[in-house]
């Protein structure tokens, strides 16, 4: 089985509410997105989770390399999504074992965030591809307030589009960055489920300046314990009724206006 941390996005039959599913369709769309740079191409998809996007891509790639550096998320990939032209490994994304220029183009969604050496992870990137990189990684713009630290105790940052451009442009020669949106109903969910309240935001900004790190880490992770103790209660009550339906991954565009709108910054790195 593979551990629900509740920050993977996961696939229809998992899905508790629409906050879910849209969190789920908007990967979906951007797995669609990348397909066009992978048509019979060798791939890397660096941070794989669950698996099903790298089995979408290996629909259109030669073949498929993906990794996490979780053992459960590969183990269960293996099991369910593995072919011919698709395999799964467990590797840090910050040290890859791969000679270099062993992929055509490299994918990786919702990595960066989470890596302490982001300049490692991007050189890696790079060494091991000839092609283009497209990474995704949360708007800041939508999610945070001035000043705010992530709320999400997996994020150790988080971009706005222009220092997310700032640190690809470090190690990439040509950057382009755009976001993923969604219509309007879609985009109301999606800023209800993120935007936070000052009143709560700040003052808890404070504490993780004032109290010592030890202690507010202790803090956090009760908070955090507390979140996923509620997360498996409502696993297992019945799931909040919505039309499956009513919604599609052709929903969710990638767009170059409005970037506080774009919910996921992307961007297609070339060396």
């Amino acid at each position: 089985m593979m551990n629900d941390t509740t920050e993977r996005a996961l696939p229809l039959h998992t899905a508790q509410t629409l906050d879910d599913y849209l969190v789920y369709l908007k990967h979906v769309a951007l797995y669609a997105f990348a397909e066009k740079f992978c048509a019979q191409k060798i791939i890397l998809d660096l941070g794989c989770g669950e698996g099903y996007g790298a089995s979408a891509l290996a629909r259109a790639a030669r073949f498929v390399v993906a990794a996490d550096y979780a053992f459960d998320a590969v183990t269960h990939a293996r099991a369910k999504y593995a072919t011919a032209n698709l395999a799964f490994v467990v590797c840090d994304a910050q040290r890859l074992p791969f000679r270099r220029a062993a992929f055509s183009a490299a994918i990786s969604f919702e990595v960066i965030e989470h890596l302490p050496n982001v300049r490692a992870y991007l050189e890696e990137l790079k060494r091991v591809n000839v092609g283009a990189a497209i990474l995704s990684t949360p708007n800041r713009l939508m999610r945070l307030l001035p000043l705010q630290k992530p709320w999400n105790r997996f994020h150790l940052r988080e971009y706005a589009p222009r220092d997310f451009a700032r640190a690809l442009r470090a190690v990439f020669a040509r950057v382009d960055v755009r976001g993923i949106t969604a219509r309007a109903d879609i985009l109301a969910v999606e800023k209800k489920r993120v935007q936070q309240n000052p009143l709560i935001a700040y003052p808890r900004m404070i504490a993780q300046m004032f109290l010592p790190r030890g202690v507010y880490a202790r803090v956090k992770k009760i908070a955090g314990d507390s979140v996923q103790s509620n997360n498996r209660i409502n696993a297992r009550l019945p799931a909040t009724s919505f039309d499956a339906q009513n919604y599609s991954a052709a929903d969710f565009t990638i767009s170059s206006n409005a970037p506080a709108d774009w919910i996921t910054l992307v961007a297609i790195c070339e060396r």
